[in-house]
């Protein structure tokens, strides 16, 4: 009776050992994630290099939580997505920007090619009325 008692004592002991690893793997990971997305939100602009550094730690992230999501409670998968939000609205003004520094390229390029043209043709008229 007493090896039950000791071998039942040791398995609750090992099974709340374990139930508190799950819970500060779920901690650990929820600290991470903000800790990130604070850090992404705080840059003033993102470089290239710096942006795809931040994908892919975003990519490393998401699969931990793909993993973590079944042990997490309803308010980390809340705060969780409100978080990816956070990030994900950084990234989409970081592809704004450099969309709309490609199309002021692409302006600046159509303009020019443009005005030469107008001057060339204009060239050419007043040539032929000459």
């Amino acid at each position: 009776m007493k090896k039950v008692l000791i071998i039942f004592c040791m398995m609750l002991f090992m099974g709340e050992v374990y139930a508190q690893q799950q819970v500060s793997d779920t901690l650990r990971f929820m600290n991470d994630y903000r800790k990130f997305v604070s850090f992404v939100v705080s840059q003033p602009s993102l470089t290239k290099p710096v942006a795809d550094s931040l994908i892919a730690r975003q990519d490393t992230l998401m699969h931990q939580y793909r993993s973590l999501k079944p042990r997490l409670n309803d308010l980390q998968v809340e705060e969780y997505n409100r978080l990816k939000g956070r990030y994900t609205k950084k990234m989409l003004e970081y592809r704004g920007d450099r969309f709309t520094d490609g199309l002021e390229a692409t302006g600046d390029s159509i303009s020019k090619a443009a005005g030469r043209a107008g001057k060339a043709v204009g060239g050419f008229f007043k040539g032929l009325f000459e």
